[in-house]
C-alpha cells in the first residue's frame, strides 16, 4: 500500500502542492463548493470519527474527511483537490500498515469505505466489486450465490487493497495469488480522471497497479474471477495447535520439512505478552475434509499439542482466529516484515533466538500490550506457473517465496510516552527483521507490503531507505 508500504486495505495518493499554495478553505467552504458536486449521500467532514485505522502509529490526520457514495465522486474530489491545492489521499477500510504520509497543513481523506457493493455474475464465474467491500463481506456474497472468491484470511481487510499489494490468500494453491484474481480495474488518476484499465487496454499502467496500485491511482471497483462452487462443497478443515514455547524449534522445523499441497496453508503465531506466559500457535488449513487434513498435517499432530481445536467448516468460519489475533482498531501496531524462501525455515535455531529478543523487549517494556511474531507459510506453485505464463504483467516481485513474516508490536498511544515507545517498537522491529534477513541473505529487501511498515522515526533519526516489496 505506499510508497513503501503499499496497504490495501488503505488505497495512497498524495497530490503535490505548488509553491505559493492558496489559503486552507473552510469547512463550511469545500461542504458548499464541494459538496454541491457530489452524489446524494457523500459527506463531508472535519474528523476521522468513524473511519478508524487499524493501526494508530503515525497515521495521517487530514484536516477534511470528503465520504462518497458513488465512484464518480472520487473522481470529483480529486479535482477539487489539484484546484485548491489540496494534498490528498484514499483510503478503503483502514486496516493497514502505513506510515509515509506526507500531507500538508491542508489535507484531506477520501473515504471510499462506502463503496462496497459486489454483483456476481449470472455464470458465478466473475463479478463486480467496489473498492470498500471487505473480506468478510465478500465471502457471505459468495457463499450465499454459490460461488467462491480467492481470498486471506483475515476477513476485516479492504479486499481490493489487499488483493492489489499481491494478495496472498489462504486457496493461492489452487487459485494463485490475489492479483491475478482481477481482471479490470476503473482508477481515478491524480488530474481526476476515472479510467478503466486492463493488461491490454494499458498493460504499462496495469503492471504498475496489479502490484503497487496506490502509487499510480486511486482504485474505485474491479471484475476479478470467481469459481463456482456449490456450497455442501464449499467445506474447508481448520485445525489450531497449541504448544509450549519449548518446542517452538521443533515446530518451525516441522514446517520446514511440510510440502504443501494447493490445499494445504500454515500460519504460526510466536505471541509475548509482559508478564505472562504464551503459548506457540500453529494454525492449518487444508480444503477438504478432517481424514485428508490429518493425513496431509500428520507432522504437526505427532508433535504433540498443549490443547487442540479442529473443525470442518463453511468459508463464513474460516479464518477465525486470525481475525481475532489482527482486527481490533485502535491501538499503535507498527510491523516489520520479511519474504522468505522454505529453506530459510530449516534454521530454527533463529526462531528461539527470536522468541527470547521477545520475551525480553516486554520484560524491558511492560507498558506494551505485546508483541506477535506471524509467519505465513504457503503453497506458491500455481503463483509461479501464472508468473511463467504471463512474465511481467504483475509488478508483483516475490510470487515464489512462500513465506511471509510479521514482526508486530502492539500498545496503546493514549496511555504510554508515545515516543519513547515507538523509539522501543521499531528498536525491537528492526532487530528481529533483520535476525529473520539473516536466515536467507538474499532476503534482504524481500517483503510482502501488505504487512509491513517502515518506522517513522528510526533510533538513529533518519529513514531508511528500503526497497518496496
Amino acid at each position: 500500500m505506499f510508497t513503501s508500504i503499499l496497504t490495501l486495505s488503505v488505497l495512497f495518493l498524495v497530490s503535490i502542492a505548488k509553491s505559493f499554495a492558496a489559503p486552507c478553505p473552510s469547512l463550511d467552504e469545500v461542504k458548499e463548493e464541494l459538496g454541491r458536486t457530489l452524489s446524494r449521500g457523500s459527506t463531508i467532514k472535519d474528523s476521522t470519527v468513524g473511519v478508524r485505522r487499524w493501526s494508530l502509529y503515525n497515521a495521517p490526520n487530514p484536516t477534511f474527511v470528503v465520504s462518497v457514495a458513488e465512484e464518480s465522486d472520487v473522481a470529483t474530489t480529486v479535482q477539487y483537490c489539484n484546484k485548491k491545492n489540496i494534498s490528498f489521499f484514499a483510503q478503503s477500510r483502514g486496516n493497514g500498515w502505513a506510515d509515509t504520509f506526507d500531507l500538508s497543513d491542508c489535507s484531506l481523506m477520501i473515504n471510499i469505505g462506502g463503496l462496497n457493493r459486489i454483483d456476481i455474475a449470472t455464470d458465478k464465474k466473475s463479478a463486480s466489486i467496489e473498492g470498500g467491500a471487505l473480506v468478510s463481506d465478500m465471502i457471505t456474497a459468495a457463499y450465499g450465490a454459490g460461488t467462491r472468491f480467492a481470498v486471506p484470511s483475515v476477513t476485516c481487510l479492504g479486499y481490493l487493497g489487499t488483493m492489489l499489494g499481491g494478495g496472498l490468500t489462504r486457496d493461492m494453491g489452487l487459485y494463485g495469488l490475489g492479483v491475478d484474481q482481477i481482471l479490470r480495474v476503473n482508477v481515478v488518476s491524480a488530474s481526476g480522471e476515472l479510467v478503466t484499465v486492463d493488461k491490454d487496454s494499458n498493460p504499462d499502467l496495469w503492471f504498475a497497479i496489479t502490484g503497487a496500485a496506490p502509487n499510480f491511482g486511486i482504485v474505485t471497483s474491479a471484475l476479478i474471477k470467481a469459481y463456482p462452487t456449490p456450497k455442501a462443497q464449499d467445506i474447508a478443515w481448520q485445525g489450531r495447535f497449541y504448544f509450549s514455547p519449548s518446542k517452538l524449534e521443533e515446530v518451525v522445523a516441522t514446517m520446514a520439512a511440510l510440502d504443501l499441497s494447493p490445499k494445504m496453508q500454515i500460519d504460526l503465531f510466536i505471541p509475548q505478552r509482559p508478564k505472562m506466559s504464551s503459548w506457540i500457535i500453529a494454525e492449518a488449513f487444508c480444503m477438504g475434509n478432517q481424514t485428508e487434513a490429518e493425513k496431509a498435517f500428520a507432522p504437526i499432530f505427532r508433535i504433540g499439542t498443549e490443547l487442540m481445536a479442529v473443525e470442518e467448516s463453511p468459508p463464513t468460519r474460516w479464518g477465525y482466529f486470525q481475525t481475532y489475533f489482527l482486527c481490533q482498531k485502535g491501538r499503535r501496531e507498527p510491523a516489520y516484515g520479511v519474504s522468505l524462501p522454505r529453506k530459510a525455515l530449516t534454521q530454527s535455531s533463529t526462531a528461539s533466538a527470536i522468541l527470547t529478543e521477545s520475551q525480553e523487549f516486554n520484560v524491558r517494556n511492560p507498558e506494551v500490550r505485546g508483541t506477535i511474531i506471524w509467519i505465513q507459510y504457503y503453497n506458491v506453485e500455481k503463483a509461479v506457473r501464472d508468473e511463467e505464463a504471463s512474465p511481467g504483467v504483475s509488478s508483483y516481485p516475490f510470487a515464489q517465496l512462500p513465506v511471509h513474516v510479521a514482526v508486530i508490536v502492539d500498545y496503546n498511544g493514549t496511555e504510554v510516552d508515545v515516543r519513547a515507545t515507538d523509539l522501543a517498537a521499531t528498536a525491537f522491529g528492526s532487530r528481529v527483521r533483520g535476525m529473520l534477513r539473516e536466515m536467507d541473505p538474499q532476503s534482504l529487501n524481500t517483503r510482502y507490503v501488505n504487512t509491513t511498515s517502515l518506522p517513522a522515526v528510526p533510533p538513529d533519526g533518519r529513514r531508511p531507505i528500503e526497497s518496496q516489496g
